[in-house]
């Protein structure tokens, strides 16, 4: 019986909590997004540019996972899980659940896969402030034309 006891024990102390894994997952991808990040074309970067998100992600158990994550030339300069109560000046505010994340993260086409998350509602964003507004517009106008032209 303490045998038993013991290893259900360790077993709970290996099993990874599901916050820790979407963000270690995510942290991956930024790694791999920032080591790409110079393909993108010129008109994506300056939407990308600089910008402070905060990322809100359900995770599968119904909690809120928060991340920050902060973009300079288009490249994630900060990426850190944060608390709810942590403030810091957003220009976004960018909600998801896991599910949704990891569709995206794993898809062969991710850029694809977010604008189509996006328009269904999976995947909302908020600007914040009026020139945030406007640039998430030109934003959008911009993914719209591209997938009008079969670029995405």
């Amino acid at each position: 019986m303490k045998k038993i006891i013991i290893i259900l024990m360790l077993l709970m102390l290996f099993m990874p909590v599901a916050s820790a894994d979407i963000v270690s997952d995510l942290e991956i991808k930024v790694n791999e997004y920032n080591a790409n990040a110079e393909n993108l074309s010129s008109s994506l970067k300056s939407l990308l540019g600089d910008e402070v998100i905060k990322l809100v992600i359900v995770d599968d158990s119904g909690n809120e996972i928060y991340i920050k994550a902060v973009t300079e030339d288009a490249y994630v300069t900060t990426f850190e899980e944060v608390s709810e109560d942590d403030e810091f000046d957003a220009t976004m505010i960018i909600g998801a659940s896991e599910a949704t994340v990891r569709s995206v993260m794993d898809s062969e086409t991710p850029l694809e896969t977010f604008v189509e998350a996006k328009d269904n509602g999976d995947i909302v964003i908020e600007p914040v402030g009026l020139v945030n507004n406007i640039t998430y517009t030109v934003a959008n106008v911009v993914l719209k034309i591209s997938q009008l032209l079969g670029l995405i």
